[in-house]
Parts: C-alpha cells; structure tokens; sequence
C-alpha cells in the first residue's frame, strides 16, 4: 500500500531554495506552502488526474492509509513531504506535476524538489514491489488517495469510494470486482464505483509501475475516497476503514512463498 499526499514535511535541504525564492519554508497548521489557498476546480475533466483535487495536505489520505494498512497488515510506504511541492504520483512530463506557483520556480530548485522528493519515494516503491516478488508469485499495489467531495459544476459526487484499475489487465479488474461485491455484503449503503471519479489508466504511480512488471505479477489499483466522509472525523468513518481494510484482506489472501 502507498499513500502519494498524506505527508507535511518540507525536506531540510529545501528550505533554504524556497525561502531565497520567496516562498516560505515555515508554514504553521496546514496553510498551503504556496501562495494557492484554493484549487480551481473548473479546469478538472475526468481525463484528467487533476480531477482528485489534491489539498496541500491531504491529511486525510494520511490517515485513511495507514489505518486501512494496519487492519490489513500489508506493508505501507507513504510520501512524507507535502503534495503541493510536487504531486510524486504524476510522470516528470505531465502539466500537473507541479503546482503553478512551484512551475515559476528556477530550474535548479525544480530539478531539487524532484531529486529530493518525488525519485527516491518511486524508486523505493518500485524497489520493495521488486523484493516482494523475489518471494511471492504476484504482488497488489494500492495507493490511497481522496477526491473532493463535489464535481466542477458544484454537484455532489457520487460514489464514496471508487477503485482506478486498467480494465485491460484481467486481474485488476477481477479483484475489484471481487471487492466491489466483498464491500457490497460488508457495508450495502457504501457506494463503491469503478474507475470513477477518474480513469485507472490516467497518469498514475499504478500506470507507472505496470510499465515495470507484467501484469501476472502486479496489480496496481488506485482507492480513491470521497472528503465528504472521510474529511469527517466521526466514529463512522472508522468503522468504514475498517470494513475496506478486511474487504482487502478477504479478497487478497497471503500468497504462498515462492521456493528459493
């Protein structure tokens, strides 16, 4: 499991660049590290990834991913550091790899954020899917995100949680199918859709790790939730974490390690 935008941190070697650049290094509770302190969400199509909406601090996704991967007891690596430096999930061409504020930025401190931040969290990612299937025969990927709880037209979403899968990889779309059903009997009143609010196969960490593995060795799925309840701190939202986390434990059963 991996988590792009739950992380707060500003790497140390970071602040100085962005402090010469005008742009503060120390930022109090979750105020944006960029001068953005809203998203515009006019421009978001569902061809593009954007349309997810990542806050500065998706707080949120934090929590969600590493309460699912505690119930699950699946190994998570989360990004650390704040998503409005650079989204780690996004190819190094896409448009959206930064935000407008950080594509002003010089060269040299972009070149920076990406060393620092976006290549070692993917090479890692890439790296423990490799060492996993040294010793299993397939491995599944989940990246945990969230996405606004309204469309750009101002209308509520609907679906509280999606799954983003390439429908082209039979597995993929078996699993979600399997868990689809799995959270249907657990939790009848979670609507859960499939590749909505976006895409399985827009850019993505999970797009980008297939070009790396075959598809009988890796399923790369992205759970995407909904802010309206998962940006409510109740009760009832634990409760429905950890209905997804044993939903994804039921549907995933350990396999059996490969002889050395």
């Amino acid at each position: 499991m991996t988590c792009d935008a739950g992380g707060d941190r500003i790497p140390e070697s970071l602040r100085e660049p962005l402090a010469q650049a005008g742009i503060s290094s120390v930022i109090p509770g979750i105020e944006p590290l960029i001068n953005e302190t809203s998203i515009n969400e006019s421009s978001v199509s569902r061809d593009d990834p954007s349309r997810l909406l990542m806050p500065p601090i998706d707080r949120e996704a934090g929590l969600a991913a590493r309460l699912i991967a505690d119930h699950a007891e699946c190994d998570l690596i989360a990004n650390p550091y704040r998503a409005d430096l650079v989204d780690v999930g996004r190819s190094v061409h896409h448009r959206n790899l930064f935000r407008p504020s950080v594509r002003k930025l010089p060269a040299k401190v972009r070149k920076a954020i990406l060393s620092e931040i976006r290549t070692p969290y993917r090479e890692t990612v890439r790296r423990r899917i490799s060492e996993m299937l040294l010793q299993y025969p397939y491995v599944v990927h989940l990246s945990i995100r969230t996405f606004a709880a309204r469309t750009a037209s101002g209308q509520w979403q609907r679906g509280d949680v999606g799954l983003l899968y390439d429908p082209g990889r039979a597995d993929e779309l078996d699993w979600c199918l399997d868990l689809s059903d799995e959270l249907y009997f657990a939790m009848p009143d979670l609507r859960v859709r499939r590749n909505h609010p976006g895409r399985g196969t827009n850019d993505s960490l999970t797009k980008a790790m297939r070009k790396h593995f075959y598809d009988v060795h890796y399923l790369g799925v992205e759970v995407v939730l909904n802010r309206a309840w998962v940006a409510r701190p109740v009760l009832r939202r634990r409760e429905v974490l950890r209905v997804l986390a044993n939903a994804i434990r039921e549907v995933t059963p350990e396999a059996t390690p490969q002889a050395a």
